[in-house]
């Protein structure tokens, strides 16, 4: 599939997010899992993760206790209906915006990223664009080791401090880092705005991804209650 294909399927599943409720949310969420099991195995790796659980039982679990009134008691707990509705709505909806944007940009590459820029006509944009997503793992693996680093010499013992070198080390490093990206592009005279423009063929798996966003758009229009 071309990143076509992965653009349309990100831009459809976070509209389809925000425009749709409830039991729509539920039809979106198998959508993006019938796209993820043919198209985007990397992207269900997100499935897979603790913190995305938590993150997403934990928003249904607090509605009943932070939104609308207590209408149910169990035991000394005093729950809302309709904050039970609401929790799980918003897990819904953060479900799918989390897979529609995991399952779409997970397989573009940084090269991928650079051609769509350069086929709307701004290429300096692709450029800078490529540049910040390299850097988040520069600046992933960069706290790590700083982190590390503070506290095997004992400076977790002061945490303010601890905080201040790990903000200052992070940034430092990263942006260090980047300068010198940017260094190097400058001395091989990289010019985004130079060359022939990038082309992106069309494929049949593109067509495919068209049909199943129409299909299941108009089953969820078909399904909306009046």
């Amino acid at each position: 599939m071309s990143p076509w294909g992965y653009i349309l399927f990100t831009a459809w599943a976070t509209v389809s997010t925000f425009a749709v409720h409830r039991w729509g949310l539920v039809g979106i969420i198998l959508t993006e899992l019938i796209f993820g099991l043919i198209w985007s195995h990397r992207g269900m790796r997100l499935l897979r993760r603790a913190r995305f659980w938590t993150f997403i039982l934990g928003g249904a679990a607090l509605g009943p206790f932070l939104i609308g009134q207590p209408d149910v008691t169990w035991g000394w707990l005093r729950l809302s209906r309709d904050g039970l509705v609401a929790g799980l709505e918003m897990s819904g909806r953060a479900t799918a915006l989390t897979l529609a944007i995991g399952l779409g940009v997970s397989r573009l590459s940084l090269s991928d990223i650079v051609a769509l820029f350069d086929r709307i006509g701004l290429r300096g944009m692709g450029f800078a664009t490529a540049l910040a997503m390299n850097l988040l793992d520069t600046l992933r693996d960069t706290a790590a080791v700083t982190l590390q680093t503070i506290r095997l010499r004992g400076g977790m013992r002061r945490p303010w401090t601890a905080l201040r070198l790990l903000l200052i080390t992070t940034i430092t490093n990263t942006l260090r880092y980047g300068d010198e990206v940017v260094g190097a592009a400058s001395l091989r005279a990289f010019d985004p705005d130079s060359g022939p423009r990038a082309r992106i063929p069309l494929r049949r798996a593109d067509l495919w991804v068209l049909v199943l966003v129409a299909g299941s758009t108009g089953v969820l229009l078909a399904t909306r209650p009046r």
